[in-house]
This record gives C-alpha cells, structure tokens and sequence, in this order.
C-alpha cells in the first residue's frame, strides 16, 4: 500500500493565505509533507508510546511594535522541549502560532521556530509538525489537536512557560477551560499539570468542529 501524507485541508481549516512568513503564503502542505509520513510509517511503534508528540506553543509579547523574529522566551520553550523529547522518547514536536503581533506582522510564530528547530537544534523536517494560524492559547491546542486525531495520535506533551503551562495545567483555578468554552463552545480536552513546564494533553473530538474565526476557523 502507498503511503500519502494527510490532506491538511482534513485538520487546518484556515485560507491558506491567513499564515505567511514576508511575503509568502506558508505552504502548509508542503511543510508537514515529511511528518505525516513518518507518523503513518511507524504508527504502530508511536501509538504504543507515552507520549507520541510535544507540542510547543509559540511567543509573542502583547506590547510589541516592530517585527521580530522567533524570541528568547520561544527559543527557551525549544529548549526544554528538546531535553523532553528525548528524556521521554518522544519522536514528534508540533509547532503551533499564528502571524499574531504586531498587527500586520511579516513574522509567522510556528514557521519560526520549525527554522530554529532545524538549524538551532539539528531536528529534520519528518520530525516537526506546524500549525502556523493559531492566534490563542485556545486555538493552539485545537489545531493541534486536529492535526493529532487526524493522524491517529492521541496523547501529547505540552512544553512551555510557566504562566502558559500553568494556564494549561491547573483546571482546578486556571480559566482556560471558560475560555476554550466561551471562545469555541466546548472543552478542546483532557489536561494534567506534570512540572513548572510540563503539561500532558489528550485532544477532545470536539476539536474537529469548524469555528466562524475569518483567520482561525
């Protein structure tokens, strides 16, 4: 049987033109070509794992004014998500961020640390997974919850900071679940704080439902 990566449209359901990095429509497609068949490949072997993905979210300060590029705080993220991957034997890292701040920014989040992935970190593209229209600590675990489900995987580690990963992990007093609630109308799944930077995430079926957001539906 021959094997073919996962239609995106199956998973991100935004206008392809929503994500761009300068000038150029980020090819979805394209860039998680490598990934979805390494998945399906050795689906078997990942869906015995303990955690079969890492998922970090990107970074952008809600006061900035200028363009930048993927910042120290990300880099931190990858970092930790690094030494996880392979304290746990995890084999993917997805990506997730949207062009979010400042308004009109040339600068994609997720396109930017798949780069930092690659160059910074020596990780191959068969390796990293991206969700590059994500606007929200909400929508960033939806979307890749999406790509998750569809590529039969299940159980993920969330690597992050700690005000995010506490946002993410302490249900018992974090908002994030009235948010996802309030935002989309159901919960985008199951959460269990591990560390000051750990968080472990089983997508809900939910996720798969389309939203009216123009830019992150």
């Amino acid at each position: 049987m021959i094997i073919t990566p996962i239609p995106p449209n199956l998973y991100a359901y935004a206008n392809p033109n929503a994500a761009h990095e300068g000038n150029v429509a980020i090819n979805i497609t394209t860039e998680n070509k490598e990934v979805s068949l390494a998945i399906q490949n050795n689906i078997d072997h990942i869906q015995k794992l303990k955690y079969q993905m890492i998922i970090v979210p990107g970074f952008t300060p809600r006061d900035i004014t200028k363009p930048e590029g993927t910042n120290k705080k990300e880099l931190k993220r990858l970092e930790r998500a690094i030494k996880a991957m392979r304290k746990f034997n995890v084999p993917f890292i997805m990506v997730s961020g949207g062009n979010v701040r400042p308004p009109q920014t040339p600068n994609n989040e997720a396109y930017g640390l798949k780069q930092a992935l690659m160059t910074k970190f020596n990780l191959n593209e068969s390796q990293i997974a991206i969700d590059p229209y994500a606007r929200t600590s909400v929508t960033n675990m939806r979307n890749c919850g999406r790509f998750m489900l569809k590529h039969d995987l299940d159980r993920a580690l969330i690597i992050t900071s700690f005000g995010q990963n506490f946002y993410f992990g302490a249900q018992a007093i974090s908002t994030y679940q009235n948010a996802s609630k309030k935002t989309l109308g159901y919960k985008v799944g199951k959460f269990r704080f591990l560390s000051l930077y750990r968080t472990s995430f089983i997508p809900s079926l939910d996720v798969l439902q389309r939203s009216d957001s123009l830019l992150d539906p």
